[in-house]
């Protein structure tokens, strides 16, 4: 799960530092397959991270100015570049004209960089009790493990306090969602003991252990209300699809289009692969469920495979 979190991290700086980066690229740098990259981009679509498709050929940029902090470098990689002189009048003549005065440049930023840090670190060491109390509250000790189960699909191991009674409680959590709101995180999971979907303060959880148990999302038409505080946050995220529609059902899919293709083009065979954008992923699964075994989710794989676990389920049930 490590390995994953550290990939999630490379994959937020390869998009800052290339906009436009494609799939194919980031799985080459990261040493993975496309098929994990989509899978990763979900993942952080899901951490509301600002990551979005340009389309086809034209690869991922962040939205706005989410960035990481500037030349975040590990001291192996400064000192690699800063031993860079040593060698720049050897290779000097392959370098373009510029190079020199833009590495120059690069330093001073690290340097202002590493003042400004210690300038940081002297004022986070003078910060009051009360101060330290707070930033300990604001990041909540589990987080890291709750985050990892969520992208992993695994089952947890909690203790917790209820908010409203202060009531102490122990009990397994199928985690299905992180949700950030007014600084805080709260865990939307299942509760075993209780049968249903609930909400959790992550500051109230007492101890987690993360289970060796895969869980599948067996509620996915959440209430609308349970998530009604963060309603707003989500409205304005989208997610691209890509489908296929049976030849049979081509001629209907134009004539009513849930939403308006960004792209559509038809097959040999007569069939339709139409890409858009989603909005509200779970109305727009349910309108395209009409439609039967005469469409199919191509990509995101994570929907695909989200589909697949479901259709298995309910099989299963009517076997």
């Amino acid at each position: 799960m490590t390995d994953r979190l550290i990939r999630l991290m490379r994959i937020i700086t390869l998009v800052q530092a290339k906009p436009g980066i494609l799939a194919r690229e980031l799985a080459e740098r990261c040493g993975t397959s496309e098929r994990t990259i989509y899978r990763d981009m979900d993942a952080l679509s899901a951490m509301h991270i600002p990551i979005t498709h340009q389309g086809h050929g034209k690869g991922y940029r962040f939205i706005g100015d989410f960035a990481l902090y500037p030349l975040d470098w590990t001291e192996e990689e400064m000192s690699a570049f800063a031993a860079l002189p040593s060698i720049m009048n050897q290779i000097k003549p392959i370098l373009p004209a510029a190079f020199e005065s833009a590495y120059e440049k690069v330093m001073a930023a690290n340097h202002k960089r590493r003042a400004d840090s210690a300038v940081t670190e002297q004022q986070e060491a003078m910060t009051s009790a009360d101060k330290s109390a707070a930033a300990i509250r604001d990041q909540p000790p589990f987080l890291i493990p709750i985050l990892m189960a969520t992208l992993s699909q695994h089952t947890i191991q909690a203790e917790y306090v209820l908010s409203d009674r202060r009531e102490r409680k122990s009990g397994r959590i199928d985690p299905y969602w992180l949700v950030p709101w007014k600084q805080r995180f709260y865990l939307v999971g299942r509760s075993h003991s209780e049968r249903n979907i609930q909400i959790y303060a992550l500051s109230n959880f007492q101890q987690v252990e993360v289970l060796d148990d895969v869980f599948v999302k067996v509620h996915m038409h959440v209430q609308q209300e349970l998530l009604d505080p963060y309603h707003e946050q989500h409205e304005q995220d989208q997610i691209q699809f890509k489908i296929r529609i049976s030849p049979r059902m081509a001629s209907m899919f134009r004539t009513e289009a849930f939403i308006p293709p960004m792209r559509m083009a038809e097959s040999r065979d007569g069939s339709l692969i139409v890409e858009l954008c989603v909005t509200n992923v779970v109305e727009f699964i349910s309108w395209l469920s009409q439609y039967g075994a005469e469409a199919e989710i191509m990509e995101p794989v994570f929907y695909r495979e989200m589909m697949k676990r479901n259709l298995r389920k309910w099989l299963a049930l009517y076997k």
